[in-house]
């Protein structure tokens, strides 16, 4: 049986891969808190939505007309998961790029990202990136 909340979670996460594809950095950081984080790979975290919308911003200027497709979700309690794949044309090299992975969300009450922790295979990236 599918709960209220994990339907929230899983709408919440189509309308999130439709602001990466409509290329909408401002909308891609309304998902989170205020003082929200995302770090990617166990990178540095990017805190606030200011900070997560200019990076967006970066991450669409490098995949001009980037798709994001949301696969499944799974939520817990006040965690959750997203299984997405990115596609684009990358900005340099021309190259294309389908790179899967996933973002491990906690949710705040109001049901806004506290922290996410995003994984994607970066060898693999960088192989498509330099078509080598």
């Amino acid at each position: 049986m599918t709960t209220e909340k994990a339907q929230q979670v899983a709408r919440m996460a189509m309308e999130h891969a439709e602001a990466w594809c409509a290329g909408d950095p401002g909308k891609i950081a309304e998902l989170f808190a205020e003082d929200g984080a995302i770090s990617v790979n166990g990178g540095e975290p990017h805190v606030g939505r200011a900070a997560i919308s200019e990076n967006a911003k970066e991450l669409l200027a490098t995949f001009p007309g980037l798709v994001v497709h949301c696969h499944q979700t799974r939520q817990a309690a006040d965690r959750a998961v997203f299984i997405w794949t990115l596609e684009g044309q990358h900005a340099d090299t021309g190259n294309l790029v389908s790179l899967p992975g996933w973002h491990e969300w906690e949710l705040d009450d109001d049901m806004r990202v506290k922290r996410c922790r995003g994984f994607f295979d970066a060898s693999d990236l960088a192989r498509q990136i330099t078509g080598k």
